[in-house]
Protein backbone atom coordinates (compact mmCIF):
# COMPACT_ATOMS: atom_id res chain seq x y z
CA UNK A 1 0.00 0.00 0.00
CA UNK A 2 1.41 3.56 -0.70
CA UNK A 3 1.27 6.09 1.57
CA UNK A 4 0.89 10.13 0.61
CA UNK A 5 1.06 13.05 2.55
CA UNK A 6 -1.23 16.13 2.52
CA UNK A 7 -1.50 19.14 4.32
CA UNK A 8 -4.30 18.95 6.72
CA UNK A 9 -7.49 21.17 6.81
CA UNK A 10 -9.95 21.93 9.63
CA UNK A 11 -12.42 19.28 8.61
CA UNK A 12 -9.48 16.67 9.44
CA UNK A 13 -9.29 17.36 12.84
CA UNK A 14 -11.21 14.83 14.25
CA UNK A 15 -9.57 12.19 12.20
CA UNK A 16 -6.03 13.65 13.06
CA UNK A 17 -7.42 13.41 17.24
CA UNK A 18 -8.66 9.70 16.23
CA UNK A 19 -5.09 8.77 14.86
CA UNK A 20 -3.35 10.64 18.02
CA UNK A 21 -5.72 9.02 20.35
CA UNK A 22 -4.90 5.91 19.15
CA UNK A 23 -1.07 6.33 19.96
CA UNK A 24 -1.45 8.01 23.09
CA UNK A 25 -4.58 6.69 24.68
CA UNK A 26 -6.39 9.50 24.63
CA UNK A 27 -10.60 9.95 24.00
CA UNK A 28 -10.90 13.05 22.63
CA UNK A 29 -14.81 14.40 23.37
CA UNK A 30 -16.50 16.95 20.99
CA UNK A 31 -15.92 19.45 23.75
CA UNK A 32 -11.95 18.53 23.26
CA UNK A 33 -11.89 19.22 19.42
CA UNK A 34 -13.71 22.33 19.83
CA UNK A 35 -11.12 23.61 22.45
CA UNK A 36 -8.55 22.59 20.59
CA UNK A 37 -9.28 24.54 17.49
CA UNK A 38 -8.42 27.49 20.05
CA UNK A 39 -4.86 26.73 19.31
CA UNK A 40 -4.48 23.81 16.56
CA UNK A 41 -4.03 25.52 13.05
CA UNK A 42 -4.39 22.55 10.51
CA UNK A 43 -2.59 24.00 7.79
CA UNK A 44 0.44 24.08 10.27
CA UNK A 45 -0.02 19.85 10.22
CA UNK A 46 1.04 17.23 7.97
CA UNK A 47 -1.08 13.83 7.34
CA UNK A 48 -0.15 10.39 6.36
CA UNK A 49 -3.18 8.76 4.62
CA UNK A 50 -3.08 5.44 3.20
CA UNK A 51 -3.38 5.39 -0.30
CA UNK A 52 -5.94 2.26 -0.02
CA UNK A 53 -8.69 4.03 1.43
CA UNK A 54 -7.19 7.49 2.73
CA UNK A 55 -7.57 6.97 6.11
CA UNK A 56 -5.10 9.06 8.34
CA UNK A 57 -2.28 7.29 9.79
CA UNK A 58 0.26 9.37 10.46
CA UNK A 59 0.07 13.25 12.25
CA UNK A 60 2.62 15.29 12.56
CA UNK A 61 2.67 19.02 13.12
CA UNK A 62 3.52 22.35 15.76
CA UNK A 63 2.62 25.57 17.90
CA UNK A 64 4.01 28.61 16.91
CA UNK A 65 6.60 29.82 19.95
CA UNK A 66 10.17 31.84 20.73
CA UNK A 67 12.21 30.12 22.64
CA UNK A 68 14.87 32.44 24.95
CA UNK A 69 18.83 31.63 24.57
CA UNK A 70 20.94 32.38 27.26
CA UNK A 71 21.63 36.22 27.76
CA UNK A 72 19.97 36.62 24.46
CA UNK A 73 17.54 37.49 21.73
CA UNK A 74 14.28 35.05 21.49
CA UNK A 75 14.51 33.27 18.47
CA UNK A 76 11.74 32.51 16.35
CA UNK A 77 10.57 28.32 17.08
CA UNK A 78 8.45 25.50 15.58
CA UNK A 79 6.89 23.30 18.51
CA UNK A 80 6.69 19.95 16.89
CA UNK A 81 3.72 18.10 18.13
CA UNK A 82 1.38 15.16 17.84
CA UNK A 83 3.66 13.11 16.40
CA UNK A 84 2.23 9.57 15.29
CA UNK A 85 2.07 6.68 12.92
CA UNK A 86 -0.43 4.12 13.23
CA UNK A 87 0.34 0.54 14.58
CA UNK A 88 -0.77 -0.89 11.45
CA UNK A 89 1.54 1.08 9.28
CA UNK A 90 4.77 1.33 11.54
CA UNK A 91 8.50 0.98 10.14
CA UNK A 92 7.42 2.31 6.25
CA UNK A 93 9.23 5.58 6.61
CA UNK A 94 6.30 7.30 7.43
CA UNK A 95 7.50 9.22 10.44
CA UNK A 96 10.58 9.92 8.64
CA UNK A 97 8.54 11.62 5.93
CA UNK A 98 6.55 13.66 7.76
CA UNK A 99 9.42 14.96 9.70
CA UNK A 100 11.58 15.44 6.63
CA UNK A 101 8.57 17.45 5.68
CA UNK A 102 8.01 19.75 8.24
CA UNK A 103 11.42 20.15 8.42
CA UNK A 104 12.04 21.44 4.98
CA UNK A 105 9.21 23.79 5.63
CA UNK A 106 10.88 25.55 8.56
CA UNK A 107 13.88 25.82 7.19
CA UNK A 108 12.33 27.51 3.91
CA UNK A 109 10.10 30.07 6.10
CA UNK A 110 13.54 30.89 7.33
CA UNK A 111 12.82 29.20 11.16
CA UNK A 112 16.18 28.38 12.81
CA UNK A 113 14.72 26.07 15.19
CA UNK A 114 12.45 23.17 16.19
CA UNK A 115 12.00 21.68 19.71
CA UNK A 116 9.50 19.06 20.78
CA UNK A 117 8.83 16.87 24.02
CA UNK A 118 9.46 13.15 23.29
CA UNK A 119 6.94 10.64 24.39
CA UNK A 120 10.23 8.38 23.78
CA UNK A 121 13.81 8.96 24.10
CA UNK A 122 15.35 6.93 21.62
CA UNK A 123 13.38 7.95 18.63
CA UNK A 124 14.21 11.79 17.99
CA UNK A 125 18.37 12.23 18.22
CA UNK A 126 18.22 10.65 14.42
CA UNK A 127 16.38 13.45 13.18
CA UNK A 128 18.58 15.62 14.41
CA UNK A 129 17.41 16.84 17.90
CA UNK A 130 19.26 17.17 21.34
CA UNK A 131 18.00 17.52 24.82
CA UNK A 132 18.26 21.14 25.69
CA UNK A 133 16.06 21.53 28.75
CA UNK A 134 15.53 19.30 31.83
CA UNK A 135 11.92 18.53 33.16
CA UNK A 136 12.17 17.95 37.15
CA UNK A 137 9.65 16.61 39.48
CA UNK A 138 9.87 18.02 42.57
CA UNK A 139 7.86 17.53 46.12
CA UNK A 140 8.26 19.46 48.91
CA UNK A 141 7.45 18.70 52.89
CA UNK A 142 5.19 21.99 53.61
CA UNK A 143 5.61 20.91 57.33
CA UNK A 144 9.36 20.85 57.40
CA UNK A 145 9.77 23.55 54.71
CA UNK A 146 10.11 26.05 57.22
CA UNK A 147 12.20 29.81 56.02
CA UNK A 148 15.51 30.74 58.00
CA UNK A 149 14.75 33.49 60.57
CA UNK A 150 16.83 36.18 58.31
CA UNK A 151 15.37 35.75 55.20
CA UNK A 152 13.04 38.78 54.76
CA UNK A 153 9.18 39.20 53.64
CA UNK A 154 8.81 40.98 50.34
CA UNK A 155 4.79 40.50 49.84
CA UNK A 156 2.86 41.48 47.47
CA UNK A 157 0.96 38.38 46.82
CA UNK A 158 -2.53 38.53 46.33
CA UNK A 159 -5.31 36.33 44.76
CA UNK A 160 -6.97 37.07 41.41
CA UNK A 161 -9.69 35.12 39.60
CA UNK A 162 -9.28 34.17 36.35
CA UNK A 163 -10.36 37.25 34.42
CA UNK A 164 -7.62 39.63 36.07
CA UNK A 165 -5.09 36.64 35.44
CA UNK A 166 -6.05 36.36 31.47
CA UNK A 167 -5.74 40.20 31.40
CA UNK A 168 -2.15 40.70 33.49
CA UNK A 169 -0.21 37.30 33.47
CA UNK A 170 0.77 37.04 29.96
CA UNK A 171 2.66 40.28 29.84
CA UNK A 172 4.46 39.41 33.27
CA UNK A 173 4.90 35.48 31.27
CA UNK A 174 6.48 38.19 28.57
CA UNK A 175 9.23 39.69 30.55
CA UNK A 176 9.73 36.25 32.43
CA UNK A 177 10.79 34.83 29.15
CA UNK A 178 13.27 37.66 28.57
CA UNK A 179 15.29 36.55 30.99
CA UNK A 180 14.75 32.60 31.82
CA UNK A 181 16.90 30.90 28.82
CA UNK A 182 14.80 27.98 27.60
CA UNK A 183 11.58 29.86 28.32
CA UNK A 184 8.73 29.01 25.52
CA UNK A 185 6.39 31.82 24.99
CA UNK A 186 2.98 31.76 24.98
CA UNK A 187 0.53 33.36 22.27
CA UNK A 188 -2.39 34.67 23.07
CA UNK A 189 -4.64 32.14 22.10
CA UNK A 190 -2.50 29.59 24.44
CA UNK A 191 -3.75 31.58 27.37
CA UNK A 192 -7.11 31.34 26.39
CA UNK A 193 -7.03 27.68 26.27
CA UNK A 194 -5.04 27.09 29.50
CA UNK A 195 -7.50 29.24 31.19
CA UNK A 196 -10.15 26.93 30.33
CA UNK A 197 -9.36 24.86 33.09
CA UNK A 198 -11.46 22.14 31.94
CA UNK A 199 -12.53 18.63 34.20
CA UNK A 200 -10.10 16.66 32.67
CA UNK A 201 -7.06 19.35 32.93
CA UNK A 202 -7.53 19.01 36.85
CA UNK A 203 -6.61 15.03 37.12
CA UNK A 204 -9.07 15.18 39.96
CA UNK A 205 -8.01 17.97 42.04
CA UNK A 206 -9.89 21.58 42.03
CA UNK A 207 -9.84 24.37 39.39
CA UNK A 208 -6.96 26.21 39.16
CA UNK A 209 -6.23 28.63 41.93
CA UNK A 210 -4.13 31.73 41.31
CA UNK A 211 -1.68 33.64 43.06
CA UNK A 212 -0.52 37.20 41.19
CA UNK A 213 2.57 39.57 42.30
CA UNK A 214 3.37 42.46 40.09
CA UNK A 215 6.25 40.57 39.16
CA UNK A 216 5.46 36.67 39.25
CA UNK A 217 2.56 34.03 39.04
CA UNK A 218 1.59 30.88 40.73
CA UNK A 219 -1.45 28.84 39.26
CA UNK A 220 -2.08 25.83 41.47
CA UNK A 221 -4.91 23.07 42.68
CA UNK A 222 -5.34 21.87 45.65
CA UNK A 223 -6.09 17.47 45.93
CA UNK A 224 -6.80 15.63 49.03
CA UNK A 225 -3.83 17.59 51.11
CA UNK A 226 -1.67 17.97 48.38
CA UNK A 227 -1.03 21.61 46.23
CA UNK A 228 -0.05 21.06 42.76
CA UNK A 229 1.27 23.95 41.15
CA UNK A 230 1.20 23.66 37.76
CA UNK A 231 2.68 27.49 36.80
CA UNK A 232 5.26 29.15 38.65
CA UNK A 233 7.04 32.36 36.89
CA UNK A 234 9.25 35.49 38.38
CA UNK A 235 10.99 37.89 37.22
CA UNK A 236 12.36 39.25 40.44
CA UNK A 237 13.97 36.82 43.45
CA UNK A 238 11.44 39.18 45.28
CA UNK A 239 8.67 37.75 43.55
CA UNK A 240 9.88 34.70 43.87
CA UNK A 241 10.13 34.60 47.57
CA UNK A 242 6.98 36.61 47.72
CA UNK A 243 5.31 33.39 45.98
CA UNK A 244 7.10 30.81 48.07
CA UNK A 245 6.32 32.14 51.31
CA UNK A 246 2.14 31.89 50.81
CA UNK A 247 2.72 28.19 49.09
CA UNK A 248 4.50 27.37 52.16
CA UNK A 249 1.93 29.12 54.64
CA UNK A 250 -0.93 26.61 53.71
CA UNK A 251 -1.59 24.88 56.64
CA UNK A 252 -3.65 21.91 55.60
CA UNK A 253 -1.66 20.91 52.93
CA UNK A 254 0.84 18.50 53.61
CA UNK A 255 3.02 18.33 50.68
CA UNK A 256 3.50 20.58 47.58
CA UNK A 257 4.37 19.14 44.15
CA UNK A 258 5.36 20.62 40.84
CA UNK A 259 7.16 20.58 37.49
CA UNK A 260 6.88 24.25 36.99
CA UNK A 261 10.67 25.18 38.83
CA UNK A 262 14.19 24.24 38.01
CA UNK A 263 16.84 22.22 39.97
CA UNK A 264 18.51 25.62 40.68
CA UNK A 265 15.69 27.70 42.01
CA UNK A 266 16.67 28.93 45.30
CA UNK A 267 14.15 27.18 47.33
CA UNK A 268 16.02 24.79 49.37
CA UNK A 269 18.69 27.04 50.24
CA UNK A 270 16.41 29.59 51.55
CA UNK A 271 15.14 26.85 54.29
CA UNK A 272 16.26 25.62 57.64
CA UNK A 273 15.95 22.03 56.28
CA UNK A 274 16.98 21.80 52.56
CA UNK A 275 15.43 18.32 52.67
CA UNK A 276 12.53 19.34 52.56
CA UNK A 277 12.56 20.14 48.88
CA UNK A 278 13.30 16.66 46.82
CA UNK A 279 13.51 15.87 43.22
CA UNK A 280 11.79 13.04 42.87
CA UNK A 281 12.49 12.27 39.14
CA UNK A 282 14.86 14.23 36.35
CA UNK A 283 13.45 13.74 32.77
CA UNK A 284 14.57 14.92 29.39
CA UNK A 285 12.08 18.40 28.59
CA UNK A 286 12.54 20.28 25.68
CA UNK A 287 14.70 19.04 22.32
CA UNK A 288 16.43 21.29 20.01
CA UNK A 289 16.81 20.93 16.43
CA UNK A 290 19.19 23.69 15.06
CA UNK A 291 18.15 24.58 11.53
CA UNK A 292 20.17 27.40 11.04
CA UNK A 293 23.42 27.05 12.91
CA UNK A 294 24.54 31.03 12.69
CA UNK A 295 20.97 32.43 13.60
CA UNK A 296 21.16 30.34 16.75
CA UNK A 297 24.79 30.54 17.84
CA UNK A 298 24.54 34.40 17.38
CA UNK A 299 21.28 35.26 19.08
CA UNK A 300 22.38 34.14 22.60
CA UNK A 301 25.15 35.65 24.36
CA UNK A 302 28.21 33.88 26.22
CA UNK A 303 29.53 33.81 29.69
CA UNK A 304 33.58 34.85 28.94
CA UNK A 305 34.83 36.28 25.44
CA UNK A 306 35.58 33.20 22.73
CA UNK A 307 36.31 32.77 19.45
CA UNK A 308 36.34 29.62 18.12
CA UNK A 309 35.30 27.71 14.71
CA UNK A 310 32.84 24.59 15.03
CA UNK A 311 32.37 21.75 12.21
CA UNK A 312 28.98 20.82 12.78
CA UNK A 313 27.81 17.51 10.87
CA UNK A 314 24.22 17.64 10.14
CA UNK A 315 23.54 14.59 7.50
CA UNK A 316 20.10 16.28 6.42
CA UNK A 317 21.87 19.69 5.35
CA UNK A 318 20.07 21.97 7.34
CA UNK A 319 22.98 23.14 10.07
CA UNK A 320 25.71 21.60 8.96
CA UNK A 321 29.13 23.42 8.16
CA UNK A 322 31.75 24.94 9.38
CA UNK A 323 30.89 28.65 11.15
CA UNK A 324 33.00 31.07 13.22
CA UNK A 325 31.51 31.90 16.33
CA UNK A 326 32.56 35.00 18.06
CA UNK A 327 31.13 36.72 21.10
CA UNK A 328 30.86 37.12 24.68
CA UNK A 329 28.73 38.93 27.39
CA UNK A 330 27.75 41.79 25.16
CA UNK A 331 26.36 40.05 22.30
CA UNK A 332 27.99 37.32 19.54
CA UNK A 333 28.24 36.76 15.57
CA UNK A 334 28.64 33.37 13.75
CA UNK A 335 29.11 33.14 10.42
CA UNK A 336 30.32 30.05 8.00
CA UNK A 337 33.98 30.46 7.33
CA UNK A 338 36.93 28.06 5.24
CA UNK A 339 39.24 28.39 8.74
CA UNK A 340 40.05 25.27 10.83
CA UNK A 341 38.00 23.56 12.89
CA UNK A 342 38.53 23.80 16.67
CA UNK A 343 36.10 22.24 17.75
CA UNK A 344 33.98 19.29 15.81
CA UNK A 345 30.06 18.06 17.16
CA UNK A 346 27.05 16.44 16.03
CA UNK A 347 23.81 18.46 15.62
CA UNK A 348 21.78 17.09 18.03
CA UNK A 349 24.80 18.50 20.33
CA UNK A 350 24.50 21.27 19.20
CA UNK A 351 21.17 21.62 20.13
CA UNK A 352 21.92 20.34 23.34
CA UNK A 353 24.78 22.98 24.15
CA UNK A 354 23.26 26.18 22.81
CA UNK A 355 20.79 26.34 25.76
CA UNK A 356 23.29 26.40 28.60
CA UNK A 357 21.93 23.10 29.68
CA UNK A 358 24.40 20.41 28.54
CA UNK A 359 28.22 20.86 29.52
CA UNK A 360 30.71 20.71 26.40
CA UNK A 361 32.90 18.89 28.73
CA UNK A 362 30.14 16.46 29.08
CA UNK A 363 29.29 16.12 25.15
CA UNK A 364 33.20 15.44 24.60
CA UNK A 365 33.30 12.50 27.81
CA UNK A 366 30.32 11.05 25.32
CA UNK A 367 32.10 11.23 22.22
CA UNK A 368 29.55 14.13 20.94
CA UNK A 369 31.92 16.46 20.56
CA UNK A 370 35.37 16.69 19.57
CA UNK A 371 38.32 19.39 20.16
CA UNK A 372 41.73 19.85 18.79
CA UNK A 373 43.12 21.42 22.34
CA UNK A 374 42.07 20.86 25.93
CA UNK A 375 41.79 24.73 26.49
CA UNK A 376 40.05 25.44 23.40
CA UNK A 377 37.58 22.66 25.20
CA UNK A 378 37.80 24.10 28.03
CA UNK A 379 37.09 27.81 26.74
CA UNK A 380 33.66 26.82 24.84
CA UNK A 381 32.51 24.83 27.87
CA UNK A 382 32.92 28.05 29.91
CA UNK A 383 31.31 30.21 27.05
CA UNK A 384 28.18 28.46 26.66
CA UNK A 385 27.50 28.43 30.36
CA UNK A 386 23.96 30.09 31.21
CA UNK A 387 23.19 31.73 34.41
CA UNK A 388 20.88 29.71 35.45
CA UNK A 389 18.79 26.48 34.38
CA UNK A 390 17.44 26.35 31.14
CA UNK A 391 13.71 25.43 31.65
CA UNK A 392 11.05 26.16 28.95
CA UNK A 393 7.92 26.25 31.46
CA UNK A 394 4.73 24.97 28.78
CA UNK A 395 4.23 22.02 27.84
CA UNK A 396 3.14 21.03 24.44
Amino acid sequence: MTVALHRATADDLPAMATTDGRAFGIDYSEQDLTDLRLILDPDRFVLARDGGGGEVVGVAGSFPFEITPPGGVPITAEGVTWVSVAATHRRRGILRSMMGELHSGYAGAGTPLAVLAASEGGIYGRFGYGVATASRDVEIDRARAVLRADVPDPAGVRFADTEEVRERVPAIHRRWCAVQPGALSRPPRWWEFALLDRPHQRRGGTSRFHLLHADGYVGYRLDSGVCRVVDFFAVTEEARLALWRVLLRMDLVRTITTEAVADDDPLRWLLTDARAVRTTGVADGVWARVLDTPAVLAARRYAVEVDVVLQVDDPDGYAGGRFRVRGGPDGAECAPTEAAADLCLDVPALGAVAFGGTRAHTLARAGRLSADAPEVLGRFDAACAADREPYAGTHF
